[in-house]
């Protein structure tokens, strides 16, 4: 185990702590730990959480805005649960796969939910299992099991082949007042 060690507080951040602020009081509906819980908000006031959904009889996880709740569904099994979302409304978590068999990492972006370890580079050995966060540039923090054994990883987003083959094409196209 490492050592603790006392971090001072920065000076900007002193201010805050003893300003006095009344909060609004938003209801988002009942506690009900992994059957109706909010796990997440965005600068756009987005929620990302878990929930019954009542058509499917599932506990899922959703993305709420607006006080309206659209569910994210499954990776083919029986529950999912959101644990983040950025300021972009994407949002990451965890799901059953078909047949209840593994539980992985899920990306919900463009109305598509995309299991995270088809996404990784293929052959690294690496399960990613559960994404807990994801930021304003799509990095994600999850946890992976490599050689049987669980780490928190940094999922970076890669420029694909293509995009890259399309940013290379652009550099070298030669605007319009510049050809002879």
């Amino acid at each position: 185990m490492k050592a603790s060690r006392i971090i001072e507080t920065a000076p900007e951040c002193e201010g805050a702590a003893s300003r006095t602020e009344q909060f609004e009081v938003v209801d988002l509906g009942p506690f009900d730990h992994n059957r109706n819980n909010v796990h997440a908000v965005n600068d756009s006031a987005q929620c990302a959480g878990v929930c019954l959904n009542s058509e499917t009889g599932r506990i899922e996880a959703f993305r709420q805005e607006n006080g309206v709740r659209d569910m994210l569904g499954t990776l083919g099994g029986s529950f999912s649960v959101a644990r983040d979302l950025n300021n972009k409304g994407e949002v990451v978590g965890g799901s059953l796969t078909e047949g209840d068999e593994n539980f992985h990492a899920f990306l919900y972006r463009d109305n598509h939910l995309y299991d995270l370890n088809h996404l990784v580079e293929p052959g690294t050995g690496w399960e990613v299992l559960q994404a807990v966060c994801i930021n304003n540039h799509g990095e994600i923090i999850a946890i992976g099991s490599h050689t049987g054994e669980d780490h928190i990883v940094m999922l970076r987003p890669r420029a694909t082949q293509s995009a890259s083959a399309e940013k290379r094409r652009r550099e070298l196209e030669w605007p319009e007042s510049t050809k002879h």
